[in-house]
C-alpha cells in the first residue's frame, strides 16, 4: 500500500514538471560589451492552455551560474556573438542542361511528378534556399564570413578557385565566339549595303550567321551563358540555435563577385534578396597584434558547422606562399586548431573583431599540428572593401541610380599619417589636423575645375629619396571638420555623384583656401 502511494505521488510530481518545464523560444542577437555578451534567452513556461509566462534570462547570468573563468567567458562570448556570421562555402560543377535543383530538362518533362519537382525547384529558388545541393562534381569547400549586411561574404580564393577558373573559362569561350559572330555580321553587312539590300535581308543574314556560329561552337547545346554558368557556389549558415534544425541543411546560391589572388581572398554575394537576416563581422587591426595575444578561430572543419577553437598569436610577420605563387607577407601564425575546412574562416580577437582569415597549416598528417596561418585582416579589409564598393557601384548604375561621389584623391592613413603629422607638428609647433593628400588622379574632378591644367589645385605630400615634402591637407568637407584621413574617407562615402562640394584646404604654413568641385562618377574597370 505504501509503495502504491509513493508511486502515485511521484507520478503527480512528474506530470506537474512536464507541464511547467521551460521551452527555449529564441536566441537574441549577441554583442560583446564590457566582457559579456549582451544577448538574452527568451524562455517560456506553459502551465496551461490559457496561462502563459515568459521569463527573460540573460546569457551572462547563465555564464555566472556555470562559474566560467574569464578566459572561458571570453571564448564563449566571441562564439556567441560571431558564429552566426560564419558560413560553410561549397561549389559544384553541374552538368550542362540542368537546373539549380540538379535535374535535367528531359527528366523534368516526364509526367506530373516532373512538373511538381520543377515547380518546387522554382519556388525554392525564389525563396533563395535549397534543401540539397544540385547534382554534380564537388569542386571544393571551406568557410567564410559575412562582412556586409547586403549579403557580401569573404572567403579564401582557393576555396572557390576551381569554380572561379571554370566559369572564367566558360566566359572567355562565350565571348570569343560572340566576337566572331559580331565581326562576321559586320563584314557581311558592309559588303551587302552597297548593293542596296533592305533591312529584312540584312536581319536574315545576321540571324543566319548567329545561328551558324552557335551551332559550330555548341553554345546552345551546352546550355550555359553569362547568367547561367557551369560552376555554382553555395553557402550554408548552419544551425541557428532557434529550434529550426532544417536551417542547418539549407543552402543559398552565391555569385563570385571578384577575387584577389595575391592575398588568397574572394568575395561572394548571396544571389537572392530574400536571404536570411544577416549579421556581419567587423575588422580589427592586425597590425596591433602582439605575440601571445589570445585568438579565436571559427570555421567548418570537415563540414562541421561553426566549430570554435582558441589559441594565441604564436608569431607575426610570417610569409606564406599563396595560390598565385607569390609570398603573402605579414601572415599571423597561431596555435588555434585549424583543419581542412577552416580555410576562409575568421580569426578573431577577444572583442570579436576579425584580425585575420585562416588560410593554411603546416602538418605531416593533413590535420592540425598547432601551426596555422592567417592572412592579415588589414590587407583583407582593404581588398574586400574595394571589391564590394565597385560591385555596389555597378549595381547602382545597372538600376539607373546615382552612385557614390568621386573626388579622385588619395589620402594618408595610419601609420604613415602619424609620421606626417609628427613632422608637421614639429615644424609648426601645433597640432596638425586634416587629411594629407598623397596623390591626385589624372581624371579627378578637381583637375577639371582648374582652368590652367598645369596648376594642381592641391599640393600633395610626397616622399622622394627619403625626403618628405609636406603638402596640403583637407581640413573641412562641406562644412564638416576633418580630423584625419579615416574621417575624410568616411565623409566622402556619404556623398553622391554630381554633388557640389566645398573643400577647405590648408598648406604646411597654415594658410587656408576654399575649393569648389562637382563630384564625378567612380571609375569602374572593365
Amino acid at each position: 500500500m505504501l509503495s502504491l502511494l509513493v508511486f502515485l505521488l511521484l507520478a503527480r510530481a512528474a506530470a506537474a514538471f512536464h507541464l511547467h518545464r521551460p521551452v527555449l523560444l529564441h536566441r537574441g542577437p549577441a554583442r560583446i560589451a564590457g566582457g559579456r555578451a549582451s544577448s538574452a534567452l527568451a524562455v517560456a513556461a506553459t502551465p496551461g492552455d490559457n496561462d502563459e509566462a515568459v521569463v527573460a534570462v540573460k546569457a551572462a547570468d547563465l555564464d555566472d551560474a556555470l562559474d566560467l573563468s574569464p578566459e572561458e567567458r571570453t571564448v564563449v562570448n566571441v562564439h556567441r556573438a560571431c558564429s552566426p556570421a560564419v558560413v560553410y562555402v561549397t561549389s559544384v560543377l553541374t552538368p550542362a542542361g540542368t537546373n539549380e535543383g540538379g535535374r535535367s530538362k528531359r527528366w523534368r518533362r516526364r509526367g506530373s511528378n516532373g512538373k511538381d519537382a520543377e515547380r518546387k525547384d522554382e519556388e525554392s529558388a525564389k525563396r533563395g534556399n535549397m534543401q540539397k545541393l544540385p547534382r554534380g562534381t564537388a569542386l571544393g569547400s571551406g568557410s567564410g564570413f559575412v562582412v556586409d549586411s547586403d549579403g557580401y561574404i569573404v572567403t579564401n580564393y582557393h576555396v572557390v578557385q576551381r569554380a572561379y577558373e571554370t566559369n572564367q573559362a566558360v566566359l572567355r569561350y562565350e565571348r570569343f565566339w560572340e566576337g566572331i559572330s559580331k565581326n562576321a555580321t559586320k563584314r557581311v553587312k558592309e559588303s551587302l549595303e552597297p548593293l542596296g539590300r533592305d533591312s529584312t535581308v540584312l536581319d536574315a543574314v545576321e540571324g543566319f550567321i548567329n545561328g551558324t556560329v552557335s551551332a559550330v561552337s555548341g553554345r546552345d547545346s551546352l546550355g550555359y551563358n553569362e547568367s547561367s554558368l557551369l560552376a555554382q557556389v553555395f553557402v550554408r549558415f548552419g544551425a541557428n540555435g532557434d529550434g529550426d534544425a532544417s536551417s542547418a541543411s539549407r543552402y543559398h546560391p552565391c555569385e563570385i563577385v571578384d577575387v584577389t589572388k595575391e592575398l588568397d581572398v574572394a568575395v561572394l554575394k548571396l544571389a537572392t534578396t530574400t536571404s536570411p537576416s544577416l549579421r556581419s563581422l567587423s575588422f580589427g587591426s592586425s597590425s596591433d597584434l602582439l605575440v601571445g595575444q589570445s585568438l579565436v578561430a571559427i570555421g567548418n572543419p570537415f563540414g562541421l558547422d561553426r566549430t570554435v577553437t582558441a589559441g594565441v598569436v604564436s608569431a607575426l610577420g610570417r610569409s606564406v606562399t599563396g595560390v598565385a605563387g607569390n609570398d603573402i607577407k605579414n601572415c599571423i601564425q597561431t596555435d588555434a586548431s585549424i583543419n581542412p575546412g577552416n580555410s576562409g574562416g575568421p580569426l578573431l580577437n577577444k572583442n570579436g573583431d576579425v584580425v585575420g582569415v585562416n588560410t593554411a597549416i603546416v602538418s605531416t598528417s593533413g590535420s592540425s599540428a598547432g601551426i596555422g596561418f592567417a592572412v592579415p585582416g588589414d590587407n583583407v579589409k582593404e581588398s574586400a572593401d574595394s571589391i564590394i564598393e565597385m560591385d555596389k557601384e555597378r549595381r547602382l548604375r545597372t538600376a539607373n541610380r546615382k552612385g557614390r561621389g568621386w573626388l579622385g584623391v588619395n589620402v594618408a592613413v595610419t601609420p604613415l599619417e602619424d609620421f606626417f603629422r609628427k613632422r608637421l607638428s614639429a615644424k609648426n609647433d601645433a597640432d596638425a589636423v586634416g587629411a594629407f593628400v598623397t596623390s591626385i588622379s589624372a581624371d579627378s574632378p578637381l583637375l577639371q575645375s582648374v582652368d590652367d591644367s598645369s596648376a594642381a589645385p592641391i599640393d600633395t605630400t610626397t616622399i622622394t629619396d627619403g625626403n618628405i615634402y609636406l603638402g596640403d591637407r583637407i581640413v573641412n568637407v562641406g562644412g564638416n571638420l576633418v580630423a584625419n584621413g579615416k574621417a575624410f574617407i568616411g565623409e566622402m562615402k556619404k556623398r553622391v555623384e554630381g554633388e557640389q562640394l566645398s573643400l577647405t584646404v590648408e598648406n604646411a604654413e597654415g594658410e587656408k583656401r576654399v575649393l569648389y568641385v562637382e563630384l564625378g562618377k567612380i571609375p569602374i574597370p572593365e
